[in-house]
């Protein structure tokens, strides 16, 4: 008799609430996560024909920034033309007088907005005396972060 009085004494078993408050405020977080990370997908630019670039692995991240494009044959900031390159030579870009050119006026009068590096483009088979007067230029009007771009190894 022993045995029947505990086995009434024992309640019945009531399976426990599943309490999904924790998980929710878990997934929230992980689809915000998710979110942030695949909404930073580079974009894909037009090249000049004759704009021959470097080879890297390395991660590009060109928002917010000015482009600037020197090809074979010419020099763009943005969408405009701002000079023609002949014989290794940009037309109008004096390295005595960097800050009497069209270069440096325009760069100047972008200086009102946010941007303050800009994206290089520039062809790999120019010379580094080319290259270096853009970055001359670029410096002196208070642009001194450049990122290169650069072809996806494959």
């Amino acid at each position: 008799m022993a045995l029947g009085k505990r086995d009434r004494r024992r309640k019945a078993f009531i399976p426990p609430k599943l309490q999904i408050t924790s998980m929710m405020d878990m997934f929230t977080i992980i689809l915000i996560f998710l979110l942030f990370s695949f909404s930073d997908q580079p974009e894909t630019m037009k090249l000049e024909q004759d704009l021959e670039l470097p080879v890297s692995n390395a991660k590009l991240d060109y928002h917010d920034h000015i482009k600037l494009v020197l090809s074979r044959n010419s020099l763009y900031l943005g969408d405009e033309q701002i000079a023609v390159i002949q014989d290794g030579k940009i037309e109008g870009l004096d390295p005595a007088g960097l800050k009497d050119s069209k270069l440096y006026r325009e760069l100047i009068a972008r200086r009102e907005g946010k941007k303050e590096s800009i994206l290089f483009l520039c062809d790999r088979r120019l010379s580094f005396k080319t290259i270096n007067d853009i970055m001359k230029t670029a410096g002196m009007a208070g642009y001194p972060n450049f990122q290169f771009g650069v072809l996806k190894k494959e």
